[in-house]
Protein backbone atom coordinates (compact mmCIF):
# COMPACT_ATOMS: atom_id res chain seq x y z
CA UNK A 1 0.00 0.00 0.00
CA UNK A 2 1.71 3.56 -0.94
CA UNK A 3 0.51 6.99 0.08
CA UNK A 4 1.44 10.40 0.14
CA UNK A 5 1.21 12.58 3.06
CA UNK A 6 1.79 16.22 3.99
CA UNK A 7 2.67 16.83 7.18
CA UNK A 8 2.20 21.13 8.14
CA UNK A 9 4.03 22.35 10.59
CA UNK A 10 3.67 25.77 12.27
CA UNK A 11 7.39 26.41 10.48
CA UNK A 12 8.14 23.26 8.39
CA UNK A 13 6.28 21.10 5.53
CA UNK A 14 7.54 17.79 5.34
CA UNK A 15 6.32 15.47 2.56
CA UNK A 16 7.14 11.74 2.44
CA UNK A 17 5.64 9.29 0.09
CA UNK A 18 5.17 5.92 1.71
CA UNK A 19 4.80 2.15 1.12
CA UNK A 20 3.53 0.31 3.67
CA UNK A 21 5.69 2.02 6.87
CA UNK A 22 8.47 2.69 4.57
CA UNK A 23 9.82 6.35 3.67
CA UNK A 24 10.36 5.91 0.09
CA UNK A 25 10.94 9.76 -0.57
CA UNK A 26 10.57 12.86 1.53
CA UNK A 27 10.75 16.20 0.77
CA UNK A 28 11.11 19.36 3.61
CA UNK A 29 10.63 23.56 3.22
CA UNK A 30 10.11 26.18 5.80
CA UNK A 31 6.43 26.74 3.94
CA UNK A 32 4.77 26.29 7.33
CA UNK A 33 1.19 27.55 7.81
CA UNK A 34 2.28 30.79 9.71
CA UNK A 35 4.05 31.68 6.17
CA UNK A 36 1.31 31.25 3.50
CA UNK A 37 -2.04 33.18 3.14
CA UNK A 38 -5.27 31.62 2.74
CA UNK A 39 -5.32 29.85 -0.74
CA UNK A 40 -1.76 29.18 -0.81
CA UNK A 41 -1.87 26.01 0.44
CA UNK A 42 -2.66 23.50 -2.63
CA UNK A 43 0.31 25.48 -4.74
CA UNK A 44 2.94 24.59 -1.94
CA UNK A 45 1.45 21.15 -1.77
CA UNK A 46 1.39 20.48 -5.59
CA UNK A 47 4.82 21.82 -6.16
CA UNK A 48 6.32 19.38 -3.74
CA UNK A 49 4.47 16.72 -4.20
CA UNK A 50 3.31 16.91 -7.43
CA UNK A 51 5.48 14.14 -9.25
CA UNK A 52 4.47 11.70 -6.54
CA UNK A 53 0.98 12.37 -7.61
CA UNK A 54 1.70 11.49 -10.93
CA UNK A 55 3.18 8.44 -10.86
CA UNK A 56 1.21 6.90 -7.98
CA UNK A 57 -2.47 7.71 -9.24
CA UNK A 58 -4.21 5.29 -6.90
CA UNK A 59 -2.12 6.47 -4.10
CA UNK A 60 -4.02 7.86 -0.87
CA UNK A 61 -3.31 11.52 -0.03
CA UNK A 62 -3.19 12.06 4.09
CA UNK A 63 -2.91 15.83 5.19
CA UNK A 64 -1.87 16.19 8.84
CA UNK A 65 -1.23 18.32 11.66
CA UNK A 66 -1.77 22.09 11.05
CA UNK A 67 -3.25 21.64 7.87
CA UNK A 68 -6.80 21.68 9.15
CA UNK A 69 -6.12 24.73 11.25
CA UNK A 70 -7.54 27.86 10.99
CA UNK A 71 -4.81 28.68 9.40
CA UNK A 72 -4.02 25.86 7.16
CA UNK A 73 -5.28 24.56 3.74
CA UNK A 74 -8.90 23.88 5.23
CA UNK A 75 -10.86 23.73 8.89
CA UNK A 76 -11.60 20.62 9.67
CA UNK A 77 -13.77 19.62 12.69
CA UNK A 78 -11.78 18.11 15.45
CA UNK A 79 -13.20 14.77 16.22
CA UNK A 80 -14.10 14.08 19.61
CA UNK A 81 -12.61 11.44 22.51
CA UNK A 82 -12.22 8.57 22.85
CA UNK A 83 -11.51 7.75 18.69
CA UNK A 84 -8.74 5.44 17.76
CA UNK A 85 -8.23 5.19 13.69
CA UNK A 86 -11.52 4.04 12.51
CA UNK A 87 -13.25 7.29 14.34
CA UNK A 88 -10.24 9.50 12.57
CA UNK A 89 -10.80 7.69 9.26
CA UNK A 90 -14.23 8.41 9.17
CA UNK A 91 -14.15 12.33 10.53
CA UNK A 92 -11.37 13.22 7.24
CA UNK A 93 -12.20 16.48 5.66
CA UNK A 94 -11.91 15.96 1.93
CA UNK A 95 -9.74 18.48 -0.28
CA UNK A 96 -9.58 19.07 -3.69
CA UNK A 97 -6.19 18.80 -5.15
CA UNK A 98 -5.71 18.73 -8.92
CA UNK A 99 -7.64 17.00 -12.37
CA UNK A 100 -10.22 15.56 -9.60
CA UNK A 101 -8.07 14.48 -7.15
CA UNK A 102 -8.78 14.42 -4.15
CA UNK A 103 -6.43 14.70 -0.83
CA UNK A 104 -7.89 14.27 3.01
CA UNK A 105 -7.36 16.34 5.96
CA UNK A 106 -7.10 14.56 9.21
CA UNK A 107 -8.82 15.72 11.63
CA UNK A 108 -7.18 16.32 15.35
CA UNK A 109 -9.16 15.83 18.71
CA UNK A 110 -11.20 17.71 20.93
CA UNK A 111 -11.38 16.24 24.66
CA UNK A 112 -12.98 17.90 27.36
CA UNK A 113 -11.00 16.20 30.43
CA UNK A 114 -13.34 17.73 33.14
CA UNK A 115 -16.63 19.90 33.34
CA UNK A 116 -16.28 22.81 31.56
CA UNK A 117 -12.58 21.96 30.46
CA UNK A 118 -11.28 22.13 26.97
CA UNK A 119 -8.39 20.65 25.26
CA UNK A 120 -7.46 19.89 21.29
CA UNK A 121 -4.52 18.53 19.53
CA UNK A 122 -3.43 18.55 15.44
CA UNK A 123 -0.89 15.97 14.20
CA UNK A 124 -0.13 14.03 17.65
CA UNK A 125 -3.37 12.37 17.62
CA UNK A 126 -1.34 10.11 14.86
CA UNK A 127 1.71 9.76 16.47
CA UNK A 128 0.37 8.58 19.41
CA UNK A 129 -1.62 5.96 17.06
CA UNK A 130 1.55 4.76 16.12
CA UNK A 131 3.75 4.37 18.99
CA UNK A 132 2.83 0.90 19.72
CA UNK A 133 1.12 1.44 22.85
CA UNK A 134 -2.49 -0.33 23.15
CA UNK A 135 -2.82 1.11 27.08
CA UNK A 136 -0.77 3.35 28.87
CA UNK A 137 0.18 6.91 28.70
CA UNK A 138 2.33 8.66 25.91
CA UNK A 139 3.54 12.09 26.11
CA UNK A 140 4.67 13.50 23.04
CA UNK A 141 7.15 16.30 24.12
CA UNK A 142 7.37 19.74 22.30
CA UNK A 143 6.72 23.51 22.56
CA UNK A 144 2.77 21.86 23.84
CA UNK A 145 3.59 19.00 25.41
CA UNK A 146 0.36 16.25 25.27
CA UNK A 147 -0.10 13.31 27.51
CA UNK A 148 -1.95 10.74 25.77
CA UNK A 149 -4.24 8.07 27.73
CA UNK A 150 -4.57 5.04 25.24
CA UNK A 151 -6.98 2.52 26.11
CA UNK A 152 -7.55 -0.47 23.76
CA UNK A 153 -5.51 1.35 20.61
CA UNK A 154 -7.56 4.58 21.16
CA UNK A 155 -6.81 7.52 22.29
CA UNK A 156 -9.06 7.56 25.77
CA UNK A 157 -8.01 11.35 26.85
CA UNK A 158 -5.23 13.57 27.17
CA UNK A 159 -4.00 17.12 28.56
CA UNK A 160 -1.83 19.62 26.82
CA UNK A 161 0.69 21.89 28.93
CA UNK A 162 2.50 24.84 27.68
CA UNK A 163 6.19 23.89 29.06
CA UNK A 164 7.80 25.12 25.77
CA UNK A 165 6.13 28.26 24.94
CA UNK A 166 6.18 29.49 28.72
CA UNK A 167 9.92 28.29 28.87
CA UNK A 168 10.49 30.54 25.77
CA UNK A 169 8.53 32.95 26.69
CA UNK A 170 10.14 33.39 29.62
CA UNK A 171 13.49 33.48 27.93
CA UNK A 172 13.04 36.06 25.32
CA UNK A 173 10.41 38.24 26.40
CA UNK A 174 10.06 38.48 30.60
CA UNK A 175 12.85 39.85 33.16
CA UNK A 176 12.66 36.36 34.63
CA UNK A 177 14.98 35.11 32.32
CA UNK A 178 16.75 38.54 30.97
CA UNK A 179 19.75 37.53 33.68
CA UNK A 180 21.10 34.69 32.25
CA UNK A 181 24.21 33.91 30.59
CA UNK A 182 25.66 31.24 28.59
CA UNK A 183 27.46 28.78 28.51
CA UNK A 184 24.58 27.73 30.96
CA UNK A 185 25.22 25.29 33.51
CA UNK A 186 23.16 21.63 32.79
CA UNK A 187 23.09 21.38 36.97
CA UNK A 188 20.19 24.19 36.69
CA UNK A 189 18.24 21.60 35.32
CA UNK A 190 17.79 19.36 38.55
CA UNK A 191 17.86 22.22 40.91
CA UNK A 192 14.79 23.35 38.67
CA UNK A 193 13.27 19.73 39.16
CA UNK A 194 13.89 19.86 42.93
CA UNK A 195 12.03 23.45 43.34
CA UNK A 196 9.10 21.22 41.53
CA UNK A 197 9.22 18.43 43.51
CA UNK A 198 8.79 20.52 46.56
CA UNK A 199 6.29 22.56 45.02
CA UNK A 200 3.83 19.37 45.38
CA UNK A 201 1.15 19.08 47.91
CA UNK A 202 -0.29 20.83 50.96
CA UNK A 203 3.14 23.27 51.02
CA UNK A 204 3.64 23.85 47.62
CA UNK A 205 4.35 27.80 47.29
CA UNK A 206 2.72 27.67 43.43
CA UNK A 207 4.68 27.69 39.82
CA UNK A 208 4.23 32.00 39.43
CA UNK A 209 6.03 32.48 43.27
CA UNK A 210 8.89 30.12 42.00
CA UNK A 211 9.32 31.65 38.76
CA UNK A 212 9.90 35.20 40.46
CA UNK A 213 12.12 33.50 42.88
CA UNK A 214 14.28 32.51 39.94
CA UNK A 215 15.14 35.96 38.85
CA UNK A 216 15.60 37.05 42.67
CA UNK A 217 18.03 34.49 43.20
CA UNK A 218 20.24 35.17 40.32
CA UNK A 219 20.08 39.29 41.10
CA UNK A 220 20.51 39.01 44.75
CA UNK A 221 23.40 36.71 44.26
CA UNK A 222 22.40 33.65 45.12
CA UNK A 223 21.64 31.58 42.16
CA UNK A 224 24.84 31.73 39.32
CA UNK A 225 23.05 33.07 36.13
CA UNK A 226 24.42 30.30 34.20
CA UNK A 227 22.09 28.48 35.87
CA UNK A 228 19.05 30.23 35.59
CA UNK A 229 17.85 28.68 31.92
CA UNK A 230 18.09 25.31 33.01
CA UNK A 231 16.75 26.03 35.94
CA UNK A 232 13.46 27.32 34.18
CA UNK A 233 13.26 24.67 32.03
CA UNK A 234 13.83 21.99 35.20
CA UNK A 235 11.16 24.00 37.12
CA UNK A 236 8.51 24.04 34.15
CA UNK A 237 9.78 20.54 33.06
CA UNK A 238 9.23 19.04 36.74
CA UNK A 239 5.55 21.15 37.12
CA UNK A 240 4.23 19.41 33.77
CA UNK A 241 5.40 16.02 35.11
CA UNK A 242 3.47 16.51 38.54
CA UNK A 243 0.39 18.34 36.72
CA UNK A 244 0.12 14.76 34.50
CA UNK A 245 0.98 11.90 37.13
CA UNK A 246 -1.71 14.13 39.00
CA UNK A 247 -4.21 13.67 36.41
CA UNK A 248 -3.41 10.12 34.79
CA UNK A 249 -1.80 8.59 38.35
CA UNK A 250 1.67 6.97 37.86
CA UNK A 251 2.37 4.35 35.79
CA UNK A 252 5.35 2.04 35.72
CA UNK A 253 6.40 3.68 32.12
CA UNK A 254 5.74 6.62 29.88
CA UNK A 255 6.68 6.48 25.98
CA UNK A 256 8.02 9.18 25.50
CA UNK A 257 7.82 10.58 21.41
CA UNK A 258 10.72 13.21 20.85
CA UNK A 259 14.15 13.53 19.85
CA UNK A 260 16.85 12.37 21.76
CA UNK A 261 18.26 14.54 23.65
CA UNK A 262 14.79 16.00 24.35
CA UNK A 263 13.31 12.55 25.68
CA UNK A 264 16.73 12.15 27.57
CA UNK A 265 15.77 15.04 29.69
CA UNK A 266 11.99 13.34 30.15
CA UNK A 267 13.72 9.85 30.97
CA UNK A 268 16.15 11.79 33.48
CA UNK A 269 13.00 13.38 35.45
CA UNK A 270 10.41 10.86 35.20
CA UNK A 271 12.64 8.15 36.64
CA UNK A 272 12.68 10.78 39.71
CA UNK A 273 9.55 9.89 40.26
CA UNK A 274 9.98 6.38 39.59
CA UNK A 275 8.72 5.88 36.43
CA UNK A 276 10.79 4.11 33.80
CA UNK A 277 10.31 6.33 30.29
CA UNK A 278 10.27 4.87 26.87
CA UNK A 279 11.34 6.46 24.03
CA UNK A 280 10.34 6.35 20.35
CA UNK A 281 10.72 7.74 17.32
CA UNK A 282 8.11 10.63 16.17
CA UNK A 283 8.58 10.02 12.55
CA UNK A 284 8.59 6.38 12.99
CA UNK A 285 5.31 6.84 15.15
CA UNK A 286 3.99 9.74 12.81
CA UNK A 287 4.16 6.92 9.60
CA UNK A 288 2.81 3.80 11.77
CA UNK A 289 -0.12 6.28 12.84
CA UNK A 290 -0.57 7.56 8.59
CA UNK A 291 -0.65 3.91 7.76
CA UNK A 292 -3.44 3.08 10.12
CA UNK A 293 -5.83 5.63 9.36
CA UNK A 294 -5.23 5.23 5.54
CA UNK A 295 -6.06 1.23 6.15
CA UNK A 296 -9.09 1.73 8.11
CA UNK A 297 -10.25 4.85 5.42
CA UNK A 298 -9.80 2.61 2.68
CA UNK A 299 -11.99 0.06 4.23
CA UNK A 300 -14.51 3.01 4.59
Amino acid sequence: MRFIVADWGTTRFRGYLIENETILDQISSDEGVSTLRKGQHRDIFLKHCGPWLAAEPDAPVMLVGMAGSREGWVEAPYASCPAGPAEIAQALVPVELANGRRGHVIPGLFCEPAPGASDVMRGEETLALGAGVADGLICAAGTHPKWILMRDGRIERFATFMTGEMYALLREHSMIGRPATEPSDPRGFDMGLDAAERNRGASGVGLLHLLFGARAAVVSGHMASTLLAPYLSGLLTGDEINGALSQFGRPSSVTVLADRARADLYAHALARHGVTAVSKNPQQALIAGLARIVRHHALG
